[in-house]
Formats: structure tokens, sequence, C-alpha cells
């Protein structure tokens, strides 16, 4: 992580931009996660100095914009969790899934390899249930390949 890129961002921010304070704080947020990766603690609190609010409004301003994470992941599975999804065993998935990871959604496991999300549709439905994992959508995906999967992307 670059620290001269944070402090550029910061400083962009300590100035007056008529932004509304959710607005100035979502925005930041989002900047330097694109150029740190993730909102450490460290992050956080220099977020909420400069916004003049508490570190807890911005921890929870984090945990609920799913877009934003507050811990290190390398690979991010989105399940699918529209009806016709569902129908098709996605739910079963997910609950395959979190049993495996040990997490639920929104949660990174303790070695910080995966972030389980859902999404409500991938828009992918002819072929469902479907996995995104990185960006990439996986197919009629079935319970039996799930160990596998996650085998191969944790090396």
């Amino acid at each position: 992580m670059d620290n001269e890129i944070l402090q550029e961002i910061y400083d962009y921010y300590k100035e007056d931009h008529a932004l509304s304070q959710s607005e100035l704080i979502i925005s930041m947020l989002t900047q330097l996660q694109d150029a740190a990766g993730y909102l450490s603690k460290d992050i956080q609190e220099e977020v909420a100095r400069i916004a003049g609010v508490k570190q807890g409004y911005v921890a929870a301003v984090i945990k609920n914009l799913p877009h934003l994470h507050a811990q290190a992941f390398r690979h991010e599975i989105r399940v699918c969790i529209s009806d016709r999804c569902k129908a098709k065993g996605g739910s079963n998935l997910l609950k395959e899934l979190q049993k495996l990871l040990k997490i639920k959604p929104g949660q990174v496991t303790k070695d910080g390899v995966f972030l389980l999300n859902t999404e409500y549709c991938m828009h992918n439905c002819m072929h469902g249930p479907n996995i995104k994992i990185d960006g990439q959508i996986y197919e009629n995906v079935q319970i039996s390949q799930l160990q596998q999967l996650l085998e191969q992307l944790r090396h």
C-alpha cells in the first residue's frame, strides 16, 4: 500500500467540496479502498478524523455498503440468490459455502483468502445456479464441485 497515494486522498478530502457528510465519507472510503485494497482500522480512524465523526460511524458505513471491505481478501465469492437460482439449488450452494468457509455473507475467512457475498441476480438464469468468483460467472454449479473449486483458489 502506497502511503503517498493515501495521503493525497486524505489531503484532497480535507478541502471543502460542498459534499454532505455521508457523500464525503462514502466517496473517501471508496477511493481509499481502490488505493489500498481494503479499509484498515488506521484508514477508518483517519477518515473519521477528517469527516469529524466517530470511528464507529465509519465502521457502520463500511458494514452497510457491500462494495466496501474492512478486511483484506484474495477472492470474492458471490452466490446468486434470485428466485430462479434459489429454485435450482442456489440456497443450498450458499449454505454449503457458509459451512465450508465457516463464515456468513459479508465476512472474510480467518485466513483472509475468501470474502463471501450474495447477489440478487447475475442475469444468467438459464444456466443457474450461478456463483461469481472475482467477477467471473460459474454456471450450473453443483455442491459436489465446491470443495475442489475452493482448493484450486487457495493455491
